[in-house]
């Protein structure tokens, strides 16, 4: 049997449309309730995977199988900026926060490194070898770190990524290695 799994971007809430740093409590937008059923009758998983914010174990729920909670796929910890709008921590320490768009090391919000968590997404990886379809709802962020590890690219290569919610990567295990896996959309 096969290994795959399928990385899910959450569903929108409300920080992402304001331009904040996420939080941890954040819910989905009303108005994308609506779509998680379609999302959950296309997509058929053994088992469903979330993320501790409360976003990813919203849309987890949709899928009517049983989800569990795995921190290794939270998402990236924005210490003091978190739940902050990104052009007020802009006014406030552009130096900053240009350092933690142009240094993967840095975590000047006193919060988790983009290599911390290309770390932690490595080890999220290594749990997750069990055979079958699993999927994982989790943050872009995340997702995008595990593409960069993935496919030996630059950590900074995540600045050229754009994830948008409810967009899923597919995994597959060759041997010890894991592969990008597109899928036919018709």
């Amino acid at each position: 049997m096969k290994t795959e799994l399928i990385l899910l971007c959450h569903a929108t809430t409300h920080a992402m449309k304001t331009g904040s740093f996420p939080s941890t409590g954040d819910a989905i937008d009303e108005l994308e309730l609506s779509r998680l059923p379609r999302l959950a009758s296309l997509l058929q998983p053994d088992r469903v995977v979330t993320s501790p914010a409360h976003a990813a174990m919203q849309t987890g729920r949709s899928f009517g199988v049983a989800t569990s909670v795995d921190p290794l796929w939270s998402d990236l910890d924005y210490g003091l900026w978190q739940g902050r709008p990104i052009r007020e921590i802009h006014d406030e320490d552009a130096g900053g926060l240009g350092a933690w768009l142009s240094e993967p090391a840095s975590a000047v919000h006193g919060g988790e490194s983009l290599e911390a968590l290309q770390t932690r997404v490595c080890g999220a990886l290594e749990r997750n070898r069990e055979a079958g379809v699993t999927l994982v709802v989790t943050h872009a962020i995340v997702v995008k770190t595990v593409l960069a590890t993935v496919l030996d690219a630059p950590l900074m290569s995540i600045y050229c990524m754009d994830l948008e919610p409810l967009s899923t990567i597919t995994l597959t295990l060759s041997g010890e290695a894991w592969r990008l896996r597109s899928k036919s959309c018709v």
